[in-house]
């Protein structure tokens, strides 16, 4: 552990489900010892070490077990199997305000929440300054709790949890506290806390703030892991598989039914058990075939094929991987016809983004009024300088389906081609703009 802030280690957590408490009753009161729960295993044999200063995120759809690792790790939950090794004290931004009493001020509420983490009156003295600051709610700060907006509670919670010195962060998708002032000052604190060396474990689904914040990525899936690395290959994968797995149940929790109890009388009187059919979930997302995009992040789509060829060409007309920030390249992408397209909404689009898969360009042929016609084949030409900073970036092209508000896509390829900037020119910044300058 030397060097380990958190090690988890063959980590299991199963619950009892139980249909209403009168079955729970029944069960504890039950001299045959009758079972009347069914199992749901929120966690299965998790395996991965966080070294001290890291920052690892953890993605995975609603029901995957996120939370649940989080709260064995801060000590909330007790696991079934396994174990969870934790080098220091835990700051925890689960479930903002635990340990507060809503009849205590806010005042009294913070010495309270020092108390829990373990500090002294006279250490919670050179603290709470900071603390009331951080929070802006003034005033009411000596009121009861009781008597605050969710958006106060909420904010005092987190200045509280952020400001008492944590060597371990818990974050779990709560960084829409407050305004986006308040937003912005808190994203500043966790960018202190990487500098400082503090190790943070971040659950959220902004893949953008994954991919900017993170050193590494845990994707979970129904309770185990399906993937830990590089953030913008991990969440790449993961976006596919969340637009491929469309019409699967989000959880595998079911009642317990009628055959489960049938099952359970078998087992009591020694009768042959009929074997239950399990459906079997591959946990591995389903990777469209990418044929000549073999090197891309992801690749997905509802009519995957549309796109053709993809190219990136210089001023001289040669595709190249490497241009100048003011360069005037040309981004192609041919594209076949299929039956069930709405030409009326449909829209090619491309964005360029960095490493850190941040878009920092997007254009669209629907958002520029420019409507495709049914053809067979069909060339889609931008034509631009990007004016990017030195350095590595990548080309997304996609084929949308702009019918409603938030697009559906034919055909999503991260990461059809990646090129980079070169520039004597020191450009501050993410990119240079053209600007007039004039001195009156």
């Amino acid at each position: 552990m030397e060097n380990k802030a958190i090690v988890v280690k063959n980590l299991s957590k199963t619950f009892d489900m139980y249909n209403n408490s009168t079955d729970k009753m029944l069960e504890a009161l039950s001299i045959t010892h009758k079972v009347r729960h069914t199992e749901f295993h929120a966690l299965s044999d998790i395996n991965f070490e966080v070294e001290k200063g890291e920052i690892v995120g953890i993605v995975g759809r609603n029901g995957a077990g996120k939370s649940t690792l989080l709260k064995l790790i801060t000590g909330i939950l007790e696991p079934s199997s396994g174990t969870v090794k934790t080098s220091t004290r835990i700051s925890s931004l689960l479930e903002l305000g635990t340990g507060f009493n809503m009849e205590y001020t806010g005042r009294d509420n913070i010495y309270f929440y020092g108390t829990l983490m373990g500090f002294t009156k006279k250490q919670m003295d050179e603290k709470i300054d900071d603390i009331i600051a951080f929070a802006e709610i003034g005033d009411y700060i000596d009121q009861v709790v009781k008597t605050y907006s969710s958006g106060m509670f909420a904010r005092l919670a987190f200045s509280c949890a952020i400001n008492v010195e944590p060597e371990i962060l818990i974050v779990d998708e709560i960084l829409s506290v407050g305004d986006m002032r308040f937003q912005a000052k808190c994203f500043n604190k966790f960018k202190d806390f990487k500098k400082q060396g503090v190790t943070i474990l971040y659950v959220g689904h902004d893949v953008g703030l994954m991919r900017s914040f993170c050193d590494r990525c845990i994707w979970l899936d129904k309770g185990k892991m399906v993937a830990d690395g590089e953030p913008t290959f991990i969440t790449a994968q993961f976006t596919e598989f969340m637009y491929l797995d469309n019409i699967e149940e989000f959880t595998t929790y079911k009642k317990f039914s009628d055959q489960e109890q049938k099952m359970e009388e078998k087992a009591e009187t020694k009768e042959p058990e009929e074997q239950l059919e399990v459906e079997k979930v591959s946990l591995k997302p389903v990777v469209a075939e990418k044929s000549m995009f073999k090197n891309c992040l992801a690749h997905w789509g509802t009519d995957v094929g549309i796109i053709t060829k993809v190219e990136m060409l210089g001023e001289d007309g040669t595709e190249r991987g490497y241009f100048a920030p003011d360069e005037k390249i040309k981004i192609c992408i041919e594209i076949e016809d299929r039956d069930n397209i709405d030409y009326k909404n449909v829209s090619v689009a491309f964005s360029i983004k960095n490493k850190e898969g941040t878009d920092l360009c997007v254009k669209t042929t629907y958002d520029n009024d420019i409507f495709l016609e049914r053809k067979e084949k069909q060339r889609i030409v931008f034509e631009t300088a990007l004016m990017l900073a030195k350095g590595d970036y990548y080309l997304v092209v996609a084929i949308e389906n702009r019918e409603n508000v938030n697009p559906t896509y034919y055909e999503y390829v991260e990461g059809a081609k990646f090129f980079k900037i070169y520039s004597d020119k020191k450009i501050f910044g993410i990119y240079d703009v053209d600007a007039q300058i004039t001195i009156d």
